[in-house]
């Protein structure tokens, strides 16, 4: 692997941390005790805007021209479909945490819609994050770390 790439996955795996770590703090507001919705809202709302912003810097990273993927495409041609899968996600797990932040931003919305909604994006996200770790992997051995 030449210089630039392991430069480059330095960066991925810098981004997936932070991803890791805003999820992690979402699943702390879900796990939180019942209390009052309003300020659960917020919690939750705050924690998925940073999902969402992590999300988005992921997306920007590996989609980039010269990025992660072209790179995975050079480097390794047999993983173009389930590169291609992985890039397929993208559109609909931003729209998942764009539909999560504007669901806990409502006064009306309860902590039972929001917790459906969290759990989902939570469990795509992480499975996204697995499949993609797994890919790099398979390309460069190298764990970029932070499954799940």
């Amino acid at each position: 692997m030449d210089a630039d790439i392991a430069m480059y996955l330095e960066k991925v795996k810098e981004r997936r941390s932070e991803l890791g770590e805003s999820m992690a703090a979402l699943q702390g507001v879900l796990d939180a005790p019942a209390g009052d919705d309003g300020h659960w809202r917020e919690l939750a709302r705050a924690a998925a805007a940073e999902v969402r912003d992590d999300l988005h810097e992921h997306i920007e990273v590996t989609e980039a021209p010269g990025g992660l993927y072209d790179s995975l495409r050079e480097e390794a041609a047999r993983l173009a479909g389930p590169l291609r899968h992985l890039q397929a996600e993208h559109p609909d797990l931003v729209r998942l945490a764009d539909e999560l932040v504007e669901t806990l931003g409502q006064p009306a919305a309860d902590r039972a819609a929001g917790t459906v909604l969290v759990k989902e994006l939570l469990r795509r996200l992480s499975h996204h994050r697995q499949r993609g770790g797994d890919l790099i992997f398979e390309a460069y051995e190298v764990d970029v770390g932070g499954t799940g």
